[in-house]
């Protein structure tokens, strides 16, 4: 069958391998004399979107070179002549290859001129050429895709989405209704009499980039009442279809044979013998409180931390194979935020540095208890350089911290100072102020030779120090808002300081044991917000509790608890708190009120963005 040409877009392309089922038909009343010569064309209904515009190809009175993928060349003998439908001529249309326009039945046909199929049914056109009639019989057979209350799902004006729910046993006869927001069900429509079979289709899946991501072949379909009221359609179905977010879901035994990985800003492909039918866009949600849900981009700053100066990377063993183990784990993540529509980029080529522990750059002002100060000095050493602050009764750390800053520059220094957020116990929430080199790097500070920090008698003066040998000391409920003064260093020295970032750093591992990640959100209100921290463990407990993931929900959904800490305990959903399952049951779902927070919280219209708008393009040409 002369099916057309596939284009690449983001999109999941439905292959169709093999010829739609044979369809007797007439090509007009009577029948053909000897010069007579008859052409049969096979197309497929153009209702997919490949130039990523939002309307289907089928309806655009004009169409770039990207969407004529789908059109078949019109047979060269029939090039100057005069082409009119006999009969079906609604079904087809002619187009232009240059300037890709519409041609009108009864005109001339142009060189290059292209077949574009409508809709279903069978189309009887003729002309008159120098060798004498010609007849093309052409039958053109339509994909759709319907959801679990049967309703149609556009392939340009809508799009399929990951799954959100875990796998379960099908029920019932095909064409049932279903609950399973996400599967959608494969509708084929085509010519054909009683003994009709139907055509043999695969499903492929592939990324924005055009690589092929998945594939199912060969789908089954069994025969299903056509709605349509036109007489000589038959139509088959498939059973819901799934698009797994990964190996683990795709591959239940429940679901297998109805199941294909798909990626956000791909699409589904259909293809029959080898040829692209038609596809759809993989995006979020179709539907949702905040409406349907697109592609959204957010924009991470990996680190992976050395153990010492120096020394071995927290994870991976080299610094390649750090890099390489991050990604991996960022790609996880990814694939489960697909489920929201949400996209981190190729995790692939992502840049991911590994680097030192920062030198003790930070002094902490009002640490702990936060306790106003009583009047004093505070005296530091940045590099060989002496620095010192008086302090007055009752003076606002603010203050001190400023006074700091003026001293650092009069010794050729830059200083940023930077608020913390109230623990628990204190008084006052303390100020960090970093020192460093005019180009950038950071200065090491340390207390005078035999002379105390601070003179002040009530107010504490921390120099912060990283020492990974024990492990990171971690926040507590008590200073969870603000972290502890090693987490400030050690963060406070990787950030760019654009909130609209997320950094994601992997340290070798917690003090204390018992911890894996954690995750500093925007609604503390502390100088350290949007920012992820996982050790080797939690690298290691991907599979069973996709900690990366996880974390990044706390901070993309702006959530200090978790939703089992004043409700249901789910131990399918991602944020379950307690949930450990390597399965497809365990805890990698985001519901879409979940999805609707993300939007609201971190989306383009968000106080603080973390996430953007990322529009669809064509697919590369590897679609063909």
């Amino acid at each position: 069958m002369g099916l057309a040409r596939v284009a690449a877009s983001g999109s999941i392309a439905i292959a169709v391998l093999g010829a739609p089922p044979a369809r007797g038909s007439n090509v007009n009343a009577s029948s053909p004399d000897a010069a007579t010569s008859v052409v049969h064309v096979d197309l497929w209904a153009d209702r997919d979107d490949d130039d990523a515009n939002g309307e289907p190809d089928g309806e655009q009175a004009s169409l770039p070179a990207v969407a004529l993928v789908d059109l078949v060349p019109v047979d060269k003998r029939l090039v100057g002549a005069v082409l009119r439908p006999a009969a079906g001529g609604e079904h087809v249309r002619l187009v232009a290859a240059h300037g890709a326009r519409v041609v009108a039945w009864g005109t001339t046909v142009p060189v290059g001129a292209l077949l574009q199929g409508l809709s279903p049914g069978h189309t009887d056109l003729e002309a008159a050429t120098r060798a004498g009639r010609v007849l093309v019989a052409i039958d053109v057979a339509g994909v759709a895709l319907v959801d679990g209350e049967g309703r149609g799902v556009d392939l340009a004006r809508s799009h399929a989405s990951l799954e959100r729910t875990p796998p379960s046993r099908l029920g019932g006869d095909v064409g049932d209704p279903y609950d399973d927001f996400d599967a959608l069900r494969v509708v084929v429509t085509a010519p054909g009499g009683a003994d009709a079979t139907p055509p043999a289709l695969a499903v492929e899946s592939v990324s924005s980039l055009g690589v092929r991501v998945d594939v199912l072949s060969p789908l089954p379909l069994s025969t299903l009442a056509c709605t349509t009221h036109a007489e000589g359609l038959r139509c088959w179905a498939s059973a819901p279809l799934r698009l797994a977010t990964d190996d683990v879901d795709r591959g239940h035994s429940l679901v297998a044979d109805r199941s294909i990985k798909g990626e956000v800003g791909g699409a589904i492909v259909l293809r029959s013998a080898g040829r692209k039918a038609q596809m759809i866009h993989v995006l979020g949600p179709r539907a949702s409180p905040v409406g349907p849900i697109g592609r959204l981009r957010a924009t991470l700053r990996p680190f992976v931390v050395r153990v010492t100066p120096g020394g071995a990377p927290s994870i991976g063993g080299t610094d390649a194979g750090a890099v390489e183990a991050l990604r991996s784990e960022l790609g996880s993540a990814a694939a489960i935020w697909g489920q929201c529509g949400l996209t981190f980029g190729d995790t692939r080529t992502l840049e991911v540095r590994v680097v030192d522990p920062p030198p003790s750059h930070l002094v902490a002002i009002g640490d702990d208890l936060g306790l106003p100060p009583s009047g004093g000095q505070v005296q530091l050493r940045v590099e060989g350089r002496s620095l010192s602050v008086t302090t007055s009764r009752g003076e606002s750390f603010d203050r001190i911290a400023h006074d700091l800053v003026r001293a650092a520059e009069r010794a050729g220094l830059v200083a940023i100072v930077s608020p913390n957020a109230r623990i628990g116990p204190a008084v006052t929430a303390s100020v960090d102020v970093s020192l460093r080199h005019k180009d950038g790097t950071l200065a090491t500070i340390e207390a005078p030779a035999g002379q105390p920090l601070s003179t002040d008698a009530t107010l504490d003066v921390r120099i912060g120090s990283v020492d990974m040998s024990y492990g990171l000391q971690h926040f507590t409920d008590v200073d969870a808002m603000s972290g502890t003064l090693e987490e400030r260093t050690l963060l406070k020295g990787l950030e760019d300081g654009d909130p609209t970032t997320i950094e994601v750093v992997v340290v070798p591992l917690f003090a204390g044991g018992g911890r894996i990640g954690e995750s500093f959100i925007a609604s503390d209100l502390s100088s350290v917000r949007n920012v992820v921290l996982l050790d080797r463990a939690g690298i290691r407990a991907r599979k069973s509790s996709l900690t990366l993931a996880h974390e990044l929900g706390h901070v993309l959904m702006d959530l200090p608890g978790h939703p089992d800490d004043y409700g249901v305990d789910t131990p399918t959903r991602l944020m379950d708190s307690d949930a450990a399952d390597a399965s497809p049951f365990g805890p990698r779902r985001i519901t879409v009120d979940e999805c609707a927070r993300v939007v609201r919280q971190a989306g383009p219209g968000a106080r603080m963005p973390l996430l953007a708008p990322w529009p669809i393009a064509p697919i590369p040409a590897s679609l063909k």
